[in-house]
């Protein structure tokens, strides 16, 4: 729990700093490119982790890589991401910090899960089983998890409807073991 409020108010500092500054969207994209590299350079995850390694040369380190590709003003958010030892909560402050642009935004996102993909009129046509729940400018990411099988799984914040294959299968299986008539075959 503490995590998660520490999260949340790095998170909505920065986005307060990004809207007086009018750099909303900037300080998103410089966000996920920040966390995109850190996922995928295991490298520079554990230089940065190292208790031993000086915040100057951390400091001096994301400075070269990030220099000239995100704003100034991300860069001293990052710095002082640094400063704290908070460097490994930046990929969460990522995701808090895209709930609470959308927020601000207006911007519902909507998570269709499918075995495949499916084209943009079917999309918006799976949008009536959550249309009751979403209110805003609606932006529909299509997930492909071939997994499910079949069917389609629509999340938006805490609200999920699963009308997949793979979840079927799995009530079918409950209602079969559950079967008190027929035991043992």
């Amino acid at each position: 729990m503490k995590n998660t409020l520490l999260i949340r108010r790095y998170a909505k500092a920065f986005l307060d700093f990004a809207i007086k500054n009018n750099m909303t969207e900037q300080g998103l994209a410089d966000l996920e490119l920040i966390t995109k590299t850190l996922k995928s350079h295991r490298e520079l995850r554990n230089i940065l982790s190292q208790p031993f390694l000086p915040k100057a040369k951390k400091e001096a380190i994301i400075s070269r890589i990030f220099g000239d590709k995100i704003s100034d003003n991300t860069l001293k958010f990052i710095t002082l991401m640094l400063d704290k030892n908070r460097q490994d909560i930046i990929p969460m402050i990522l995701v808090t910090y895209r709930e609470l642009y959308n927020e601000y935004k207006g911007i519902a996102e909507v998570t269709i899960t499918t075995a495949v993909k499916i084209d943009e009129p079917t999309q918006h046509k799976l949008l009536y089983f959550v249309k009751d729940k979403v209110s805003g400018n609606v932006v529909i990411i299509n997930k492909i998890d071939k997994s499910i099988i079949g069917g389609f799984i629509i999340n938006y914040l805490d609200y999920q409807y699963d009308r997949s294959i793979r979840n079927e299968l799995k009530s079918l299986q409950s209602i079969f073991n559950d079967n008190l008539y027929v035991k043992g075959y």
